[in-house]
């Protein structure tokens, strides 16, 4: 019976579900609760970002209203939209972080989630490194590169959660070919330990600060 409690406790569930909806002038980012079938239920948070605008700093609000403030992340130093990025709640208090890893994105898009001491949460990394790389360095090609472009667009970005203890602990899927809808899946002990602030504005930053 312990053994069995155990492995339902680390079983991957659906947690939030994360849908882009592309308009002339703003994306905007809905998010959703699932049910234990992964269907999405009530909305959790609502943010807009203008298309051209820096992504320095994303707000998250309780719906499309906007009628009250729930979160933000915003990057540690102005204009440095690939760096380190804190996470605070309403009252602007710091309640974990996000941080991309410069060596390992050179091939592979890697993200370390942190707690509010900056010590490493889970490890977050492109699933498919064959693809990773492609991207990096086929789009640069002239012609080939925005044929390839085009391409991608029929392939799904997944992303991987790791930490170094427990392995896999999570993973970021994209559940549509042409629209950015994803699914985040996580153990249920890895999820409630970190606020679920944390891992929904690090699953809208995988489409938002990569250019989804």
């Amino acid at each position: 019976m312990l053994s069995l409690h155990h492995d339902m406790i680390n079983t991957m569930t659906p947690h939030l579900i994360v849908e882009q909806k592309i308009t002339a002038f703003v994306n905007r980012y809905e998010i959703y609760a699932t049910d234990t079938d992964g269907n999405k239920t009530e909305m959790v948070a609502f943010a807009q970002q203008r298309r051209l605008a820096i992504k320095e700093k994303i707000e998250f609000f309780s719906d499309e209203f906007k009628t009250t403030k729930l979160f933000q992340f915003r990057a540690e130093k102005v204009m440095d939209i690939h760096g380190k990025y804190f996470v605070e709640d309403a009252n602007d208090t710091l309640i974990g972080a996000f941080k991309k890893q410069f060596g390992a994105s050179l091939l592979n898009s890697t993200w370390n989630v942190l707690n509010t001491d900056d010590s490493v949460v889970v490890t977050v990394s492109e699933s498919n490194k064959t693809l990773a790389v492609l991207r990096r360095f086929v789009g640069f090609i002239p012609f080939i590169g925005d044929i390839f472009d085009i391409v991608l667009n029929f392939f799904r970005y997944h992303f991987v959660f790791v930490d170094n203890d427990n392995g896999e602990v999570g993973k970021y899927i994209k559940t549509t070919v042409f629209r950015d809808h994803y699914r985040l899946e996580m153990k249920d002990t890895t999820y409630q330990a970190t606020d679920w602030r944390v891992w929904a504005a690090m699953a809208v930053a995988l489409d938002a600060l990569q250019s989804r």
